[in-house]
C-alpha cells in the first residue's frame, strides 16, 4: 500500500467476508425483508441515506461504491463504501479516508446481546499477526445515540500502518456498524462526528 492512500480493496473487503462467515443462524427465524433494508439506502451526490436505520452519511467528493457482499438469507451485509482520495500523493495520509456501513440482524445473535458484547466479538474475528488492536471497547454517543467503538491499527510493514475504527449501535432490530479508516487515530472520531446523522424512524431500545 502507497503512502499516498490508506485504502485497499481487498482490505476494504475484509470485514465483509467476516460478517458472512462468522455468524451461525440461529434456526430458521423469519428473517424479514432484508433486500428491503437494503433498497432503503440511496446515494444522492455526496450522500448516502437509509431511511429504514434513519442514517445520513456524508463524505463529500468522496466515490460512493456498493462493494457487498449483501446477504438476504443470512440478514447482514456491508451496504455502502464511501472512498476519499485527494489525489495528491504527499497528502494521501493526512486527507484519505474511507466509510462504510455494515449491519447484521439481532436476530443472529443470542437475546440479550449488548452493543458491548457484539462489538468484542467483531474484534475477536478481526485480530491476527498484521491486524492488532490499539483501543479495546468503549462507549461514546453521537447525537445522543449510544454506540460502542474499537479501533485497530493494519500494518503494512513494521514501521508503517493504518487505522480502522468500529462503531456500532442497534437501530431497528439490527446492529448497525460505521467503519472508518484513515492514516491517524486522533481523526477517526472527527470523521465519524462530521460524517453521520442519525434519526431514529422509532425509538431506541437495549438489546
Amino acid at each position: 500500500m502507497s503512502k499516498s492512500l490508506p485504502v485497499r480493496p481487498q482490505l476494504l473487503a475484509f470485514f465483509a467476508g467476516l460478517f458472512l462467515s462468522a455468524v451461525t443462524m440461529q434456526g430458521q427465524a423469519s428473517r424479514g425483508d432484508f433486500s428491503s433494508v437494503a433498497a432503503a439506502g440511496k446515494v444522492n451526490g455526496d450522500t448516502y441515506q437509509n431511511s429504514y436505520f434513519g442514517i445520513t452519511l456524508s463524505a463529500p467528493k468522496a466515490h460512493w461504491e456498493v462493494r457487498g457482499p449483501i446477504s438476504v438469507r443470512a440478514r447482514q451485509g456491508r451496504l455502502i463504501d464511501a472512498v476519499y482520495d485527494s489525489g495528491v500523493p504527499e497528502r494521501g495520509p493526512v486527507e484519505n479516508y474511507t466509510l462504510a456501513l455494515l449491519v447484521e440482524s439481532q436476530e443472529n445473535f443470542p437475546k440479550g446481546t449488548t452493543i458491548e458484547q457484539y462489538v468484542r466479538n467483531l474484534r475477536h474475528r478481526v485480530e491476527d499477526d498484521n491486524v492488532k488492536i490499539y483501543r479495546e471497547e468503549f462507549p461514546l454517543a453521537v447525537q445522543g445515540v449510544p454506540f460502542v467503538g474499537t479501533v485497530f491499527r493494519f500494518f503494512e510493514r513494521p514501521d508503517f500502518g493504518y487505522y480502522r475504527a468500529l462503531y456500532s449501535t442497534v437501530l431497528n432490530g439490527y446492529f448497525v456498524t460505521i467503519e472508518v479508516q484513515c492514516g491517524g487515530e486522533e481523526r477517526l472520531q472527527k470523521l465519524l462526528s462530521s460524517a453521520i446523522k442519525i434519526a431514529p424512524k422509532s425509538k431506541q431500545k437495549s438489546p
